[in-house]
Order: C-alpha cells, then sequence, then structure tokens
C-alpha cells in the first residue's frame, strides 16, 4: 500500500513541474531543437529540377501542330464548298423551304440570302483553304453554319440530345455544329503557319495593323 502512495505522489509531482515550467523555458527549448523534416509528395515535386526539351523534339512537334492545322482547314474547306454550290443549284427551293418559311423575318428577298449563303461558302472555302484573310473568312462562313444548325433545330428540335440516339442514327445538326466549331476555331487562331496571310502577308494581324496605320495616318 505506501509503495502504490509513494507512485502516485511522484506522478502527481511530475505532472505538477510539467504545468509550472516558465514558457520562456519551454520557448528556448523548442528553438534548441531541430525541426524534424517532414517529406510529402509536393515537396518532392518542388525540388525536383526542370527537365528541358530538346530543341529538336519542341520543333518537331511544332511542325507536326502545323500540318495538322494545314490538314483540318484544307478537309474544311473541301467538305464545305458542296453546300454552296447545292444552294446555287436549288435556289427557288431552299429560298422557299427553308429562308422564306424559317427565316422569313430577313429583310428582301429569300433568293438574295440564298445566294449571299452560297458565295460565302464557295469563295469562303477557297480563301481559308490558301489562307487568306483567314478570321474574318471564317468567322463569315461560321454564321452560315450558325444559321444551318438554327434551321435543324427549328425543324426537327433537339431529338434528343447529348444522350438520345435518333432514328436517323445523328442529330441532323450534328454536322452543321461541327463546322461551327471548327470555323470558330479558325475565326479566333487564324489559318496557321502554312498560309498566305503568314508566308506572303507577314501575318495576318500584323496585315491588318499595318493597313488600318495607313488608313488613320492619312486621314491625319
Amino acid at each position: 500500500m505506501k509503495a502504490v502512495q509513494a507512485l502516485l505522489s511522484l506522478t502527481a509531482l511530475a505532472t505538477s513541474q510539467a504545468f509550472t515550467t516558465p514558457m520562456s523555458a519551454r520557448i528556448a527549448h523548442s528553438q534548441l531543437s531541430p525541426p524534424t523534416p517532414s517529406t510529402t509528395a509536393l515537396s518532392v515535386f518542388e525540388g525536383a529540377p526542370e527537365e528541358e526539351i530538346s530543341p529538336e523534339l519542341s520543333a518537331f512537334a511544332e511542325t507536326l501542330t502545323d500540318v495538322s492545322i494545314l490538314g483540318l482547314r484544307l478537309g474544311t474547306c473541301a467538305l464545305m464548298v458542296h453546300h454552296g454550290v447545292d444552294k446555287l443549284d436549288h435556289v427557288e427551293g431552299f429560298s422557299a423551304n427553308v429562308v422564306a418559311k424559317f427565316f422569313g423575318f430577313l429583310p428582301g428577298p429569300p433568293a438574295f440570302w440564298t445566294v449571299s449563303a452560297a458565295a460565302t461558302q464557295v469563295a469562303g472555302a477557297g480563301l481559308l483553304a490558301v489562307g487568306v484573310l483567314a478570321r474574318p473568312v471564317a468567322l463569315s462562313m461560321m454564321a452560315t453554319m450558325v444559321v444551318a444548325v438554327t434551321f435543324h433545330l427549328l425543324n426537327t428540335g433537339a431529338q434528343g440530345f447529348p444522350l438520345g440516339v435518333p432514328a436517323e442514327h445523328s442529330y441532323n445538326f450534328e454536322l452543321a455544329a461541327m463546322y461551327v466549331g471548327v470555323l470558330a476555331y479558325f475565326a479566333v487562331a487564324g489559318a496557321g503557319a502554312y498560309s498566305v496571310d503568314e508566308k506572303l502577308l507577314g501575318g495576318e494581324l500584323q496585315f491588318y495593323q499595318r493597313a488600318l496605320g495607313k488608313v488613320f495616318s492619312k486621314g491625319e
């Protein structure tokens, strides 16, 4: 019994000393004790040296990207041109069944809008294919496809998009919507490295800047 009482007394004494140790002494002890390093996944990656890509690999990737953009541009234009030719071959039918029926609010005769859309698609396909004034050309072509998407949605609806499976196995607006996406890219990014804009005009945006500079300098 006396042994148990002695053990309890020692425990109480040690506890009281721990709580009565001056704060300054504990701070000094913490300053003298070296911090324990902790290794995390983030610290390992932060300390790892950055691996540089070789100039050869970078040049190859850049060339491959430029060639892919060229292929996308030529393929899009080759597939687009027949839409314009088809409208020119069926001006009356397209004007009556599409323009007048779904876009009757447009001013002027429906045939005007049919021919305008056809000319935009035929001439635009040629200009964008070689890369001349690519951004406004692609934007005008994209506008005709936005109208096409609108027509299909008005005519047959969304057909259960995006998870529905239509009886025709594809949405009627699907092709036009894909054209919109591709042409939107060229309207923002331009024709790419292999184009008249870049090779002969010194860059499309630079060409616009020089042209505007000449116009405003004459006005002064």
